[in-house]
């Protein structure tokens, strides 16, 4: 059965004499909901932005490679050797170089990379006409969506690629060399407008690498390169001071650190709403204590203790806090998982574009439940260690100064 002090808590949820909730514990509790869903919207769609990035860039991108003075003896072997290690997804040759693509009266620097149809990277499910098959050709070339409009290029027509490290000795000029667009792709990234593909034999022809062909890694967990490449150069047995070691936090670390500490603030600018939430609620609890000191009184003339009086109030918070965080929770996960849905509303009710300015035409979230409680707890302890001090208050109260005020 629930014990006296735990009626009394209940009863203060309510207006005296009524079974309606009282103005306190309404907004008090919807406040802390809307706090709290809040913070779960924006850290699930700031992880939904991570998460598009990583994918988009550095899954286009090479994200670990190896390159070797004249290059590795026996590719294939080391291949396999590399792909035995556990953060390892696939493994291939890798040939990539800057150059300059031009078309009419336009040119464009861009990252010529050689490939074929066994490309590891999210390209090779990104082409959106013609296929890497086409690639075998020599003069064949693959563009970003991005980088053709830019050029002014379809599918069929011509580009002109110029190799500024191979000059024509009787005219000391860089050596021009035509491709046929034989087909585009799109990542949804500035991948678009910097990437070029050709063939892994055409690349050797028009770059004439010295050293050979690299090793380019795909990898589980992009973030733990440095860790990968060591395990990957003790299992290869070879020397760390003659090897070129390249990963993807070498042109793209800066952005992702960036990103990391804009979520970071974002997220603690919304989680102010939430601490003003519960700071108006231990105020509307302060006001309790003093609208019913005389009933405070009364219980301890008759025999209550200062933890009992203490208890009422810590009970009332946590009635009002943990609905706050539940209702808050369904708020904020609910709303988390049909944003999209929610903005597209927005944006056909009221004839605006939202996101034209991305490279997505939605707003991705992902709810990492293990930050939704943590969230949670968070609330709560903040509630606990601050409501301490309404009930304390009301805990020091002295019965025959009250009584003798009343």
């Amino acid at each position: 059965m629930i014990d006296f002090i735990s009626k009394l808590s209940i009863s203060y949820l309510f207006k005296p004499g009524t079974k309606r909730l009282s103005v306190l514990t309404v907004f008090t509790s919807l406040g802390i909901a809307i706090g709290t869903a809040v913070v779960i919207i924006v850290i699930s769609v700031m992880n939904g932005f991570q998460d598009e990035l990583r994918t988009r860039i550095l899954g286009a991108i090479p994200q670990l490679t190896f390159e070797k003075p004249g290059g590795f003896n026996d590719i294939d072997r080391v291949k396999t050797i590399v792909n035995q290690n556990s953060n390892v997804v696939d493994s291939q040759e890798f040939f990539m170089t800057q150059s300059i693509l031009s078309s009419s009266d336009i040119t464009r620097g861009v990252m010529v990379k050689g490939t074929n149809e066994n490309e590891i990277s999210i390209i090779a499910d990104s082409i959106i006409e013609g296929n890497l098959d086409e690639l075998d050709a020599s003069n064949n070339i693959i563009l970003g969506d991005a980088l053709a409009f830019e050029l002014g290029t379809l599918p069929g027509d011509t580009v002109s690629m110029v190799i500024s490290n191979q000059m024509n000795p009787l005219a000391n000029i860089p050596r021009v060399i035509s491709f046929k667009v034989s087909g585009l792709f799109s990542v949804g990234s500035e991948i678009d407008q910097n990437y070029a593909l050709i063939g892994t034999n055409a690349f050797r022809k028009a770059f004439r690498p010295t050293n050979g062909a690299g090793i380019e890694l795909q990898l589980r967990n992009v973030f733990a390169t440095e860790q990968t490449a060591n395990e990957v150069l003790a299992d290869l047995d070879l020397d760390y001071y003659t090897i070129k070691v390249s990963s993807w936090d070498q042109s793209y670390g800066s952005l992702f650190r960036a990103t990391q500490l804009e979520r970071t603030m974002v997220s603690l600018l919304m989680s102010l709403i939430l601490l003003i939430a519960i700071f108006s609620m231990l105020i509307s609890i302060n006001s309790l204590v003093k609208d019913k000191r005389s009933e405070i009184a009364i219980l301890r003339t008759i025999g209550y203790s200062k933890w009992d009086i203490q208890r009422v109030f810590l009970q009332l918070i946590a009635f009002i806090g943990i609905f706050g965080v539940v209702f808050g929770n369904i708020l904020g996960i609910g709303f988390s998982s049909n944003i999209t849905e929610f903005f597209q509303f927005l944006a056909s009710t009221f004839d605006i574009s939202l996101m034209n300015t991305y490279y997505v035409d939605y707003f991705p979230s992902r709810v990492e439940f293990s930050e939704v409680l943590l969230i949670n707890l968070l609330t709560l302890v903040i509630l606990f260690v601050f409501g301490y001090i309404p009930a304390r208050i009301a805990a020091n109260t002295e019965p025959a100064k009250i009584i003798n005020q009343e």
